[in-house]
């Protein structure tokens, strides 16, 4: 991959292009997990089940700071921080990852609710001109987007990756210490979110959102 020494305004384009599409990746694979952990599960259920999903990505940042904390501390600040130093590891080692989710992906069947819904023809031929070109599905869509996911992401990446920048630039702690403060605050959090899951099963799950949103 260029530096910006070698590829000029082209390094930074690309690195932008590169999270764009690894946020879609990431956006599209978290929102059809959790459809199809839902559309399995009990409808009293749905809350607590597809709260796991959510322990996932937080598992999945407090694995990968492990990881780096663990390749950093059997090296030396310039072997890990040159061009093809030890911060590339992690990445190498995450390829086995993306074979294990190419393999259970390949494995999973579809769930029974959506297999009923496609041999009855209610599932959708065009899902994209249902969502934007109907005006209730997409008053829907922007309820969605602008009245939960876009708070709970915000409140989301700030506490998990802003804090860290945070830590690191403005409170000035060093390297390990910062991802150490990190992996405790993951460590304490992350059993809530199965928790407040199981709560929105006997309580409903506006509340809860809003609550927490209005608390962050």
């Amino acid at each position: 991959f260029p530096s910006h020494d070698i590829g000029g305004v082209l390094a930074p384009l690309l690195v932008l292009l590169l999270r764009l599409i690894q946020g879609l990746a990431l956006g599209g694979e978290y929102g059809g997990a959790a459809t199809y952990v839902a559309e399995y599960a009990p409808a009293n259920r749905r809350g607590y089940y597809t709260s796991w999903i959510q322990t996932t990505a937080t598992l999945g940042l407090f694995v990968s700071l492990g990881v780096i904390m663990l390749v950093k501390s059997n090296m030396s600040d310039a072997a890990f921080n040159t061009e093809w130093g030890g911060w590339r590891y992690p990445f190498w080692v995450s390829i086995v990852l993306v074979g294990v989710s190419i393999y259970i992906r390949l494995k999973m069947a579809e769930s029974p609710l959506f297999s009923q819904l496609k041999k009855e023809g209610k599932t959708s031929t065009n899902p994209l001109k249902e969502s934007f070109g109907k005006r209730a599905n997409f008053k829907m869509v922007l309820l969605a987007l602008f009245g939960a996911v876009m708070g709970q992401g915000v409140i989301w990446y700030t506490g998990q990756f802003y804090a860290q920048s945070f830590l690191e630039n403005t409170a000035k702690l060093d390297f390990m210490q910062s991802r150490e403060i990190l992996l405790w605050g993951i460590a304490l959090g992350t059993p809530f979110f199965l928790v407040f899951g199981a709560l929105s099963d006997k309580i409903g799950r506006k509340w809860i959102m809003i609550f927490g949103m209005l608390l962050s």
